[in-house]
């Protein structure tokens, strides 16, 4: 989906799947459907395992070219794409995205090339978010970590296909690109199914990479943790390193390379296709022990901006804005 302002803006074309060693590198592109952050037409999603680094560069006016193999369309949890646009990448090896390719260098050095396909698909602004809080850093030091710990709610009473996202964030001030620890309930298109699981995303532009979603249990405490890792190369190369992972869930962890600085931190409810109460669990659920930390070692007050759909039902509350065990509950209606 899209959302203008503090929420995001994003696109998704077709779906890859990096294994565990794979450094990524990617530029952005335009087509549209429904992930963690927003409704797309046109996906590109990453597997991305634990060691993996993703990349970006930035690059707002990503242009693709070519056109698919195949016009077979088959069905993924977000939709239906063409066959073409699904690929499996071999363990180990490395993913290059570049202006008009995407470039898959195996662990042999033996390498070969898929191009994406031309799309004019326009983007439609539909919303998930039913209940979010953000804060954006001002201060003169970047945001050097976040965390934030809550416990997986109960199952929803019904199960009908829908996708719930529970997940605490950070996004730039460009807001093409967000980074998430993230509880999932659904088929989502990482996987999942009628359970809880926690998996990594960092989606930016047109393309998404995350985690294998590991299941969680109901009750289960789980603490979704950002943290700044330095800086790599210089001048137009710098890139600002990150690591996304849920603690004591090693298989969670994710590792990017980004170009652009975090300004904005997100507690937020995110859900697709729930038709009523019982699509959803019940009570509350409390984003509790939010710690962020400036680079400079730094604890600023947090002004959280609140955004709800109380129309139906949705709650959310600011009990703490200090970003020393801060905290945020969000009620279901």
């Amino acid at each position: 989906m899209l959302i203008s302002g503090p929420a995001l803006m994003l696109g998704i074309d077709s779906i890859q799947v990096a294994p565990d060693g794979v450094r990524l590198s990617m530029r952005q592109s335009n087509s549209f459907v429904c992930v963690m952050s927003e409704i797309y037409s046109s996906l590109r999603l990453f597997k991305v395992k634990k060691g993996k680094i993703v990349r970006n560069h930035h690059r707002p006016q990503f242009r693709i070219s070519g056109k698919p193999a195949s016009d077979e369309l088959v069905a993924t949890p977000a939709g239906l794409f063409p066959r073409a646009n699904i690929h499996s990448v071999p363990e180990g090896a490395r993913i290059h995205h570049r202006l008009n390719e995407v470039q898959l260098v195996a662990a042999t050095v033996a390498s070969f090339t898929l191009l994406p396909f031309v799309t004019n698909i326009s983007p439609v602004p539909i919303s998930g978010y039913v209940a979010y809080s953000y804060w954006k850093n001002a201060g003169k030091s970047n945001i050097g970590s976040f965390s934030t710990s809550w416990v997986v709610p109960p199952v929803p009473k019904t199960a009908d296909g829908q996708i719930l996202y529970i997940f605490n964030a950070l996004v730039p001030n460009s807001f093409d690109g967000i980074f998430q620890p993230v509880l999932q309930f659904g088929a989502t298109p990482a996987g999942g199914g009628n359970y809880w699981a926690a998996a990594s995303w960092y989606i930016v532009g047109s393309h998404t990479y995350y985690t294998v979603p590991a299941q969680v249990e109901a009750g289960q405490n789980i603490t979704g943790v950002m943290t700044y890792e330095g800086t790599e190369g210089s001048g137009s190369n710098l890139e600002y390193l990150w690591e996304a992972v849920f603690t004591g869930i090693p298989s969670t962890s994710l590792y990017i390379g980004t170009s652009e600085v975090f300004n904005y931190a997100y507690e937020a409810l995110e859900i697709y296709t729930a038709s009523g109460p019982s699509d959803l669990p019940t009570g509350s659920t409390m984003m509790a022990n939010i710690n962020i930390a400036t680079q400079d070692g730094g604890h600023p007050t947090l002004n959280w901006t609140s955004v709800v759909d109380s129309a139906d039902g949705f709650k959310i509350a600011v009990i703490s804005s200090a970003s020393i065990d801060g905290s945020v509950q969000i009620t279901y209606p």
